[in-house]
């Protein structure tokens, strides 16, 4: 989730994106690439699972930056807050005084519950997009929540059928309802996550198909973060569209945008996902290969010829 707060305190306040050092009370300082991300922990219970947790941002912030090339914050303070049970909570991403992503944590947690949490990789993945204005929020809600998959399944964190399981069952709870408009009008909490996911896939699997599968919305994405810096600025939703579409030679960003941003569009998720050799139920069922589009399926969740040791894990049910 991504919004614009004013936090109270001055633990971050006075760290600017130009000073790469982490403000004082830090728990963990990480470097990943040329990126500080500076964990506080304002549970005092948490702090016995200082090696896990750091691990679990450690092996997150990896996931992120693999998929984009990069991490896309040179500097990101995550302030971790107690909660009872051993599961991750709600997450928050703002950039009021700095880009900070609050998160909630089990006091329970153990290596084994967070290594298949998704949370802080959805929230990780808001920072590289810049800020587009709240008519847009679909764009970056479903971002986060279609990248989340792709980018854990390519560094093997979350297993491949569960990813396409979760789309083939979920896509169509962000297709419009009666009465419903188009995608810049306001929208429900499934057209805002899973409409805006829904166009993260069509974007991808339509700009492989004009590329004849050389590039897809990876490429687009990480020109975007490259030419704006992420959510650390503001840019007009055309322009970022066009960078993604120059990036990959298509118009299929912007295209696809201009068709459903006034006008409530339903795709035929059924036959999609068909021409994708998705099955009903990936989990028990196996993928077509024979699939028209099967080879656009495979080269979208495929893993990295070279998977970090820290990246095995169990994969979690979204609630």
């Amino acid at each position: 989730m991504r919004a614009s707060l004013i936090l109270s305190g001055a633990i971050f306040a006075s760290v600017g994106l130009a000073h790469a050092a982490c403000p004082p009370r830090v728990s963990s300082e990480l470097k990943v690439g040329g990126s500080t991300i500076c964990a506080i922990i304002d549970d005092t219970a948490l702090p016995k699972q200082q090696l896990v947790l750091r691990a679990w941002i450690e092996r997150s912030a990896h996931i992120v930056a693999d998929y984009y090339g990069v991490f896309p914050a040179p500097l990101l303070l995550i302030r971790l807050q107690g909660m009872d049970g051993s599961g991750v909570g709600g997450g928050r991403t703002t950039n009021d005084s700095g880009l900070m992503i609050q998160m909630r944590v089990g006091r329970d947690a153990t290596s084994q519950t967070l290594a298949a949490d998704w949370v802080l990789v959805h929230e990780m993945v808001h920072l590289a997009l810049p800020e587009v204005g709240r008519s847009h929020n679909w764009l970056a809600e479903g971002l986060a929540t279609y990248v989340e998959g792709v980018a854990r399944a390519q560094f093997g964190n979350r297993d491949i059928a569960d990813v396409w399981a979760e789309d083939r069952h979920s896509m169509s709870m962000g297709l419009p309802r009666a009465g419903e408009g188009g995608m810049d009008q306001p929208l429900s909490w499934g057209r805002t996550y899973w409409g805006g996911a829904l166009y993260c896939l069509q974007s991808d699997v339509a700009i492989r198909e004009q590329t004849a599968n050389r590039v897809g919305l990876q490429t687009a994405l990480r020109a975007i973060l490259k030419e704006t810096g992420g959510y650390g600025y503001d840019s007009d939703i055309g322009d970022v569209l066009r960078i993604g579409d120059a990036a990959t030679g298509t118009h299929v960003m912007t295209g696809l945008y201009q068709q459903i941003r006034a006008t409530p569009l339903t795709p035929d998720l059924d036959l999609l996902f068909t021409l994708l050799g998705v099955p009903n139920d990936p989990k028990t069922e196996a993928f077509d290969d024979h699939a028209p589009l099967a080879a656009i399926r495979v080269a979208i969740t495929a893993r990295a010829a070279s998977t970090d040791p820290r990246s095995q894990a169990p994969s979690a049910p979204k609630n």
